[in-house]
């Protein structure tokens, strides 16, 4: 009965160390994702500013257009 209750401990060491090789593997690839993920989004802040900043400029000139054109005749 001791040598069956001992089987059992060891075999439940066995699974516990190897769920903890597990949850570090994936802890791993999570810590990876994680900093692809912050790369992208620093991307794409840099890209929103940059399309804010354009789309500011398009809208100055177009108002310094239709302003220019205001000034002269229809014809």
């Amino acid at each position: 009965m001791l040598g069956r209750k001992a089987n059992q401990i060891r075999l439940l060491r066995l699974e516990v160390e190897m769920a903890n090789r597990t949850n570090a593997h994936f802890q791993k690839v999570n810590n990876r994702l994680n900093t692809y993920i912050d790369g992208l989004e620093a991307e794409l802040d840099i890209a929103v500013q940059e399309y804010t900043e354009l789309e500011a400029r398009y809208d100055a000139l177009t108002a310094e257009r239709e302003a220019s054109q205001a000034d002269k005749p229809p014809f």
